[in-house]
């Protein structure tokens, strides 16, 4: 894992997400509900990147983030007021997916100018 650095803000980026997850659905004002897909999409956009910075590989960071919102879905089932969401599940991926590509792509350009 070439990312060592970039350990703590995975853990730490882990942490924020299940706080967030751990919010009875009762205590989410209903303004956030049409925004639910934007949101879920921009945090696994950035869960992504920052996997990615960590191990450096983009089929493990696929797959590690998509493990970790799996079991992010799960953990909602047990909230008061949330539910484990496939399409939630779906649009976090794709935010992963986006996210490890295009910092693959970044990253890639801005080691070819340095060369």
């Amino acid at each position: 894992m070439g990312g060592n650095r970039y350990l703590l803000p995975l853990a730490a980026y882990s942490v924020l997400i299940f706080v967030i997850s751990s919010i009875p659905g009762s205590d989410i004002p209903s303004s956030v509900s049409p925004y639910s897909s934007l949101f879920h999409f921009i945090l696994y956009f950035f869960y992504g990147i920052v996997a990615y910075l960590f191990f450096r590989n983009i089929t493990t960071s696929i797959i590690f983030s998509t493990l970790y919102a799996l079991s992010d879905e799960i953990h909602q089932y047990f909230v008061p007021g949330r539910s484990c969401d496939a399409m939630d599940l779906l649009v976090d991926i794709f935010g992963i997916v986006v996210g490890v590509i295009l910092i693959y792509f970044v990253r890639k350009k801005l080691l070819e100018e340095r060369s």
